[in-house]
């Protein structure tokens, strides 16, 4: 087992790649400035606590950087709870069972939009409902006032549109209803590939890590990771196309990745 000295001279070194994931949730979840500082500080001394015990329990059955990502987010939800409060769900998210449970919590605590919520939702297995159905179970459940006020300006809340009827959500989720599809099966052609590839793409284009920062992240060589993610987003693209995926529609999903 590592000493403490040694305990705390890893945490020191990959202090930098922390504060680099606490700024990257801050950035998701809207916390900015002071309050930003204050859940980077917050975690660190989490970190640090009882002698370096969350260092302590690593196993190498990832690499640090990774692990340490799982447990700053975990950290996350911890610090939002003392913060502002547990979520609990209405009591006609309840009546409705599970699923609107499920739904409420992904809109209505974490921001998600109904599509990327139905995404979730089927992707896990929890339900097999249209877009338009679950948009009229969303359109069913009360408005909640947030845990913590989100940070807009006065001009952003002039413009702020009412509340929008049933038949406005589930129209519009109609219409939603094909890209939740084209988004399911990138989520499937993603789990396809090897897992190492998957967390590459997921830090360069979803977390918005240079090449730089995951070659030195997973101690991989910087030069041939641009040809590796090349050729990962060439399998991706099979993959989609395999699952019959038009190559329009592949342009569509893959354009922002093969953008960057």
């Amino acid at each position: 087992m590592p000493s403490r000295k040694e305990l705390e001279a890893l945490f020191l070194e990959h202090l930098p790649w922390i504060d680099r994931v606490c700024s990257l949730l801050c950035r998701r979840h809207g916390l900015a400035g002071a309050d930003g500082e204050d859940f980077t500080s917050w975690a660190r001394m989490k970190l640090v606590e009882d002698d370096y015990a969350a260092l302590r329990k690593f196993r190498g059955e990832s690499s640090l950087n990774t692990y340490l990502t799982v447990v700053v987010s975990m950290l996350f939800r911890e610090y939002r709870v003392s913060r502002w409060g547990r979520w609990r769900p209405s009591a006609a998210a309840r009546r409705e069972g599970p699923v609107a449970v499920r739904l409420e919590t992904l809109v209505r605590r974490d921001g998600y939009g109904l599509d990327q919520a139905a995404e979730v939702l089927r992707t896990s297995g929890d339900t097999d409902a249209s877009g338009a159905e679950l948009a009229r179970m969303l359109a069913r459940l009360p408005a909640r006032t947030p845990l913590r006020p989100s940070q807009v300006g006065a001009d952003e809340l002039e413009h702020t549109p009412g509340p929008a009827s049933a038949d406005d959500l589930a129209q519009r989720a109609e219409s939603e209803a094909e890209r939740t599809q084209l988004h399911g099966a990138l989520s499937r052609a993603l789990d396809r590939l090897d897992a190492e590839d998957r967390l590459i793409l997921r830090m360069r284009f979803w977390e918005d890590l240079s090449v730089a920062d995951i070659a030195r992240g997973l101690a991989l060589p910087q030069k041939p990771l641009y040809r590796r993610i090349e050729r990962t987003l060439n399998q991706l693209r099979g993959h989609l196309q395999a699952a019959g995926i038009t190559p329009d529609e592949v342009r569509s999903l893959l354009g922002k990745l093969e953008a960057e």
